[in-house]
């Protein structure tokens, strides 16, 4: 019984498993590369480190000077942006590196690491002071920075400016600050918690379905009057329009939920029909108890409706299958006349 009723919760409830899985896939396998590198942390820039897509990290202090950026104005040549910015960085080997900055996202620090170093290289500063570690991805050096890096290394006289090729300081790399893999971090981060949260709510989904839990109140309301096994046999011998079980008690499912309500105590129940789009209908089945309680349940077929109600009406118990004004007027008023005409009803 149980696995037949979750099978009809799993087909109501798998269109939002599967997307929510699917979400969840998604946004952690673009996210989860760059999580993982984050996780794991960046390595220390060095000439074992330095390969295109490799987490690297360095101080922000070792940088020396911006030698280029890249700006965007309006038409007139004002309101300039600037969208990235270039730095020369020692690799600790001789050779130098170049780091790029987005949108001056790191500016400030940036900034007190050049006036440090000019003091450094050009007067008489003997020590740099720690300003605090930056990341990033190491990317191939973009193709025209190579001339303005040995422009900066010969004008302040870098180590390595006195030789003849300058060119051959230069290393191919460039780090990108705040890239992580092909993301920034912080998109790493944000699209890892939406691909967790997705995760989630799979879960909350799918474990429900599995363990039965949109069932547990109507089968505690059946095994509440008869044992586990007695139940089950019920269940089996009851008779099936679509998704709906009548027996005993009529069990039928309410979006993913599935309820029970006893047979016995309903005393009418009549469809009617609700049009979805030209010539088209759906058929809901209004029953009503002795509480003039109304429970309603929706058949896509006429014909499984019309079965359904003389399934229920064929358990013997008082009913009254089929609706007109008069059958109205008479259950709004006496509950007790109205059961009368349903006991007759059973007889005939």
């Amino acid at each position: 019984m149980n696995k037949t009723l979750r099978k009809a919760t799993l087909q109501y409830m798998l269109p939002w498993i599967i997307i929510s899985a699917v979400l969840a896939v998604g946004f952690l396998a673009v996210a989860m590369t760059g999580l993982l590198k984050m996780a794991a942390g960046a390595d220390a820039v060095s000439s074992e480190s330095l390969e295109n897509g490799n987490y690297v990290s360095f101080d922000a202090s070792e940088v020396i000077v911006a030698f280029a950026n890249l700006t965007q104005s309006d038409s007139e040549g004002n309101n300039t942006v600037t969208l990235k910015t270039y730095y020369l960085l020692p690799d600790g080997n001789g050779k130098y590196l170049a780091v790029m900055d987005r949108k001056e996202a790191n500016a400030e620090v940036l900034d007190k690491a050049m006036e440090q170093s000019y003091s450094y290289y050009m007067e008489d500063l003997e020590t740099l002071t720690k300003l605090g570690t930056l990341s990033g991805t190491v990317g191939t050096l973009e193709s025209d920075m190579e001339g303005y890096m040995t422009d900066v290394i010969s004008e302040y006289a870098l180590p390595g400016s006195d030789g003849d090729n300058l060119s051959s300081l230069i290393l191919p790399y460039q780090i990108n600050i705040g890239r992580v893999g092909f993301l920034t971090s912080s998109l790493a981060v944000i699209l890892g918690c939406i691909g967790g949260g997705f995760l989630v709510i799979f879960l909350l989904l799918l474990i429900p379905v599995m363990t039965g839990a949109y069932q547990k109140k109507a089968l505690a309301r059946v095994t509440a009057e008869h044992t586990k096994e007695e139940a089950e046999q019920i269940f089996a011998d009851a008779q099936v329009f679509e998704r709906v079980h009548v027996s005993e008690y009529i069990w039928y499912p309410a979006k993913a939920f599935t309820k029970c309500i006893r047979t016995e105590d309903l005393i009418w129940g009549y469809i009617m029909p609700e049009p979805l789009v030209v010539s088209r209908y759906r058929w809901p089945v209004a029953l009503f108890d002795r509480e003039k309680k109304q429970t309603t349940i929706c058949f896509a077929d006429k014909k499984q409706a019309e079965k359904f109600l003389d399934a229920v009406a064929a358990q013997g118990y008082p009913f009254v299958s089929g609706y007109s004004t008069t059958l109205n007027e008479r259950f709004k008023g006496s509950v007790e006349d109205f059961e009368k005409l349903a006991t007759a009803s059973a007889k005939s």
